[in-house]
């Protein structure tokens, strides 16, 4: 087959890769929001995702020129039509990779193509990504296009930072003439590992936050369903990022505490006057309408000279606390 033919069947063949890609597009999203949620998809998935069919031009010059050698006939080319999902974190790749297993509509093969391209190419920084090529299982009709048996749609999963130097490297390092030339190597070197470093950072610290998240928010929901429970009298917000801001500011003093022993401070019958003094204050201050207000009772009971150090509340509603409590204030006065 000559390359007359090659553009023949992929001019052809176009209205159903067109159509392949936007299905598998439309199936990951669905999938992805169903098996992780609707709020990890928005926070994992970084760029719309897109597909693209590759231009006649691209495509004859990777068959008979750029990668001559590589295929045997046109069905070999099976990144005809491409798909690509930029993640945030390399870890997500896998996660995402074993939804993308999980589909049933296609058989999903690891492309033999980047497996080789990444063991013999040390400067491959998205090693990491997820490669596949996904074939199509039965024919699909959609909009009057047949998607037929056998259909492949290329599959990229990467992480922005990959996605960027992929996008910043590959035009040079290997789409040009230029890759001899040991300047050029050495500088995508050290971007590569700096890109590395960075991504393994970043997950650190990703999962550094989301346990200080996790803690905030199980300290939030006991306060909160406190509140609700046993002062319904009380108008509070109950708004979560309010409630977040306060308990976060404290959180150092939190760390050796547990929730039963604010919850014994609030309950014992010598402290069942502050709700009166909580609802009289929320007129004079905002702070006195979060949940969290009950958080620093207890604080300013428990620790009166730690907690002036670590909370944003303004001097004038922190002596409020102070005085409903009988503590004397343990910063000077103005």
């Amino acid at each position: 087959m000559d390359a007359t033919e090659y553009r023949r069947r992929l001019e052809e063949d176009t209205p159903a890769l067109r159509a392949w890609g936007e299905l598998v597009i439309s199936e990951l999203n669905t999938a992805i929001r169903s098996k992780l949620g609707k709020s990890c998809f928005e926070d994992w998935v970084k760029i719309p995702p897109t597909y693209r069919v590759k231009s006649t031009h691209s495509f004859i010059s990777k068959a008979f020129i750029l990668n001559k050698g590589w295929f045997s006939c046109y069905e070999d080319i099976m990144d005809k039509v491409g798909v690509r999902f930029v993640l945030g974190l390399a870890h997500q790749i896998r996660l995402v990779s074993d939804i993308v297993l999980s589909v049933d509509i296609w058989n999903a093969i690891p492309s033999r193509e980047f497996d080789e391209w990444k063991n013999t190419d040390p400067r491959l920084f998205d090693y990491q990504s997820a490669h596949y090529y996904l074939e199509s299982l039965e024919d699909i009709q959609i909009d009057g296009v047949i998607i037929p048996t056998g259909t492949v749609c290329e599959l990229q999963i990467r992480t922005l930072l990959q996605h960027a130097y992929a996008e910043l490297s590959h035009d040079t390092l290997y789409k040009s003439n230029v890759t001899s030339q040991p300047e050029v190597h050495r500088l995508f070197a050290k971007s590569m590992a700096l890109m590395e470093t960075t991504d393994d950072m970043l997950a650190k610290a990703k999962e550094a936050s989301l346990s200080a998240i996790n803690f905030v928010r199980d300290w939030r929901d006991q306060i909160q369903c406190f509140a609700k429970k046993s002062c319904p009298e009380i108008s509070f917000n109950f708004i979560d990022r309010e409630d977040d801001f306060v308990i976060d500011s404290v959180s150092t003093l939190l760390q050796s505490i547990k929730f039963k022993e604010i919850e014994d401070f609030l309950s014992s019958s010598g402290n069942q006057f502050l709700s009166g003094k909580i609802s009289t204050n929320q007129d004079s201050n905002p702070i006195f309408k979060t949940s969290a207000i009950f958080i620093i009772y207890f604080l300013a009971w428990r620790k009166p000279r730690a907690l002036p150090q670590h909370t944003r509340i303004d001097r004038a509603a922190l002596a409020k606390i102070y005085s409903d409590l009988g503590i004397s204030p343990s910063w000077p006065s103005a």
